[in-house]
């Protein structure tokens, strides 16, 4: 009934944004303390401003060619213009980014620098088109922020006192491409298995894995790298047959059939707790997966017969917050054929949480039919990067097949599905 899969997870990173300071920072005279001769050897220690540099507080560099050079500065700097140089200088920001290249603005290089972040949620050079030489990042919720859209070159560089060559030589997966599209057939639990019944629960222990359960209840994950595979979850709750909670890591939720019965609840909810759905059928809920966290990757997914509530507003999968999201190889069908109703959308960025926007959204080679605007993007500044590529659409939308995508690169590779011609 199902066949094995296996999928890369692309390494993605993530971008902030920010609101623009009021302080500019102009060409300033080369200042030599003698660290443009100092060896690699000597490690991320020896980069940053020296003792006597000038102390600032936020920076916009607003002219093209201009140099920072030797500043401690409290805040964060946001360039603006083309080819400016940051050099010689520590960061110490709290805010949402430390350095933030702005829209249009290109040519940055930023060497020999330090580079502190000390809030929670503050991220370090932001979000591409810059090249980092020498360059100390420490505590930074993201270090080096790149994209497909937004590149960056990094060079002889620190991620919390570890070489960012060896911070990032992780092996990618073998890809194995899956035959076919994501149906009843090949999703969810796979023929043949055995189910042992089994209360709902909640998971506390971190690598608990849960195999082979008929679970009549919730699951609810609380610790990490948490496995549900082989299972069927079934509740009409109005809340969330399987909730990922915040602060839980890697969870892994694979061939498992979540049934929500007709009810209101959400099929699979990630509240700030990141993981992957793989090979999942989810149905009969009022929407299918919520996403609110970080890291999270839907792939070869079957999420379909959404419940009609009065006034409701049902996605197959909606996302209102969170960054490195992928979402690959799924068939997403908002449609209800019986009743010829389109719902809302296949999927629905909107209803923002929180300020900081939605980066390196990765939505690729999914069948998607149905929906007000099957893909309804965001179109109140809601999306930071967002990538649309390889997917296929149907034509049981009510207005079209995309609406509202700010700042998103929709590709030529995205077509209906019976023509093979460009959708948009």
């Amino acid at each position: 009934m199902t066949y094995p899969v296996k999928i890369s997870l692309i390494k993605l990173v993530v971008a902030a944004t920010v609101s623009v300071g009021l302080v500019h920072a102009s060409a300033d005279a080369h200042v030599s303390d003698g660290r443009e001769a100092v060896h690699d050897r000597a490690g991320s220690h020896s980069v940053g401003a020296p003792k006597s540099a000038k102390v600032v507080k936020k920076l916009k560099v607003t002219k093209d060619g201009a140099v920072v050079n030797a500043r401690k500065v409290k805040g964060w700097i946001a360039v603006d213009a083309d080819d400016v140089t940051i050099k010689n200088t520590t960061v110490r920001a709290s805010g949402k980014y430390a350095i933030r290249i702005l829209p249009g603005a290109t040519g940055t290089k930023v060497k020999r620098t330090k580079v502190k972040c000390v809030g929670e949620r503050t991220n370090g050079l932001v979000p591409g088109r810059y090249l980092a030489k020498r360059v100390a990042v420490n505590n930074c919720r993201r270090d080096f922020v790149s994209s497909d859209r937004h590149p960056a070159t990094v060079i002889k560089s620190w991620i919390d006192g570890e070489s960012y060559d060896n911070r990032n030589s992780v092996e990618t997966p073998v890809v194995t491409p899956s035959p076919g599209r994501p149906g009843a057939h090949n999703t969810g639990v796979p023929a043949g298995t055995v189910l042992t019944p089994s209360d709902g629960m909640t998971i506390t222990q971190d690598g608990t894995v849960i195999d082979g359960l008929l679970v009549r209840g919730t699951i609810t994950i609380e610790a990490d790298n948490v496995t549900i595979r082989n299972s069927l979850v079934q509740s009409s709750t109005s809340g969330y047959p399987i909730l990922v909670d915040e602060g839980a890591t890697g969870a892994l939720i694979e061939d498992v059939e979540v049934d929500n019965m007709g009810g209101t609840g959400l099929g699979i909810f990630f509240s700030r707790g990141s993981g992957t759905v793989r090979r999942a059928n989810v149905h009969s809920a009022e929407d299918g997966i919520r996403i609110e966290a970080d890291d999270v990757t839907v792939e070869y997914s079957y999420v379909h017969d959404l419940q009609r509530q009065p006034d409701g507003h049902h996605d197959t999968i909606q996302i209102r917050r969170g960054d490195n999201i992928t979402l690959s190889g799924n068939t997403l069908l908002p449609y209800d054929s019986s009743t010829g109703d389109p719902m809302n959308a296949a999927l629905q960025i909107g209803s923002l949480l929180g300020d900081d926007q939605i980066s390196n959204l990765r939505v690729i080679g999914n069948y998607m039919d149905g929906g007000n605007f099957t893909v309804n993007g965001g179109g109140r500044n809601e999306v930071d990067s967002a990538l649309y590529s390889g997917n296929r659409f149907g034509r049981n939308f009510r207005y079209g097949v995309s609406g509202n995508l700010d700042n998103s690169v929709w590709d030529d590779t995205n077509v209906y599905d019976d023509t093979g011609e460009f959708a948009r």
